[in-house]
C-alpha cells in the first residue's frame, strides 16, 4: 500500500513539475512579443566603416560599408531586438580621422513592431530615416515588396518609378528622394529584372538583373549612389534585401 501511495505521489509531483516549465517558456515567449525589430542599411555615399549604436550600446560587430546591411539579409529573422520606448540612434564611423560626423536621432519604438534604419547622404552629411515596416508575410504564392529611393543629388531631381519587366508594369510609382512606397504583391519563381526611371518615363537610370522573388518572402528595394554617377564606388544603383 505505501508503495502505491509513492508511486501516486511521484505522478503527482512529475505532473506539476512539467507545467510549471511550460508556463515559464510561455513567460518568455510573451516577453520577447513585446521587444522592437531593428535592421540597418548603410545607404550613405562612401560609408567604410559605419557603426550602430542604441542607447550608446553599439549592435554590430564588424563595421558595414555602403550598401550593407545588419544584421546579414540572408537570414530571414535577421534583426536586432531591443526594449521598446524612446532609444538614442547613433550611426558613427569607427576611424579616428574621418570626415564622417557621427549623426543621432531619437526615435521611439513600439514593442511588436519592425523598423529599418537607413543611413543616406554624403560622407560629411549623414542623415537617418527610420521606417516602421508594416508589412503581412503572404500566405499564397506571392511575394510583398517595397520601394526606398535614397539616390542623392546636390541639384533638383525626378520622382522615380520602379518598373518591373516580368509584370510589364510599375511596382511602384512617383516616389521622391526619401520616399518609401507600401508593401504590394509581387511575382514570384520567375526571373525579374527592375528598372528605375524617371516618372512617367521609359529612361532606365539603372536596373537589377535577373532576380528571382520567392514565395511567402517580404523584400525592400533600394535606390542608392549619386544621381549623376554612372560608373564608380558611387555609381547609382538597385539594392534588393529580404525584410522578412
Amino acid at each position: 500500500m505505501k508503495l502505491k501511495y509513492l508511486f501516486l505521489f511521484i505522478g503527482i509531483s512529475t505532473f506539476f513539475s512539467c507545467t510549471k516549465n511550460f508556463d515559464g517558456r510561455a513567460t518568455e515567449d510573451q516577453r520577447l512579443a513585446i521587444k522592437a525589430y531593428l535592421r540597418f542599411y548603410a545607404g550613405s555615399l562612401g560609408a567604410a566603416r559605419n557603426y550602430i549604436e542604441i542607447d550608446n550600446m553599439r549592435l554590430n560587430g564588424t563595421p558595414i560599408s555602403m550598401g550593407g546591411v545588419f544584421p546579414g539579409s540572408a537570414s530571414v529573422t535577421a534583426f536586432s531586438v531591443i526594449d521598446p520606448g524612446s532609444r538614442i540612434v547613433k550611426i558613427y564611423d569607427s576611424a579616428i580621422n574621418t570626415t564622417q560626423p557621427p549623426v543621432s536621432t531619437t526615435q521611439n519604438f513600439l514593442g511588436g513592431q519592425y523598423y529599418t534604419i537607413f543611413s543616406y547622404d554624403t560622407t560629411n552629411a549623414v542623415k537617418a530615416l527610420i521606417t516602421n515596416d508594416v508589412f503581412n508575410i503572404p500566405s499564397d504564392t506571392t511575394s510583398n515588396i517595397r520601394f526606398v529611393n535614397l539616390i542623392y543629388s546636390s541639384a533638383a531631381i525626378p520622382n522615380i518609378d520602379l518598373y518591373s519587366r516580368r509584370k510589364g508594369a510599375n511596382i511602384a510609382t512617383n516616389i521622391s528622394r526619401l520616399g518609401v512606397s507600401a508593401f504590394v504583391p509581387h511575382l514570384t519563381g520567375l526571373s525579374d529584372t527592375l528598372d528605375v526611371r524617371p516618372t512617367g518615363t521609359q529612361t532606365n537610370l539603372a536596373s537589377f538583373n535577373a532576380f528571382t522573388f520567392n514565395a511567402r518572402r517580404v523584400y525592400t528595394v533600394v535606390f542608392r549612389g549619386r544621381y549623376e554617377s554612372t560608373t564608380g564606388a558611387l555609381t547609382r544603383n538597385l539594392n534588393i534585401i529580404a525584410t522578412y
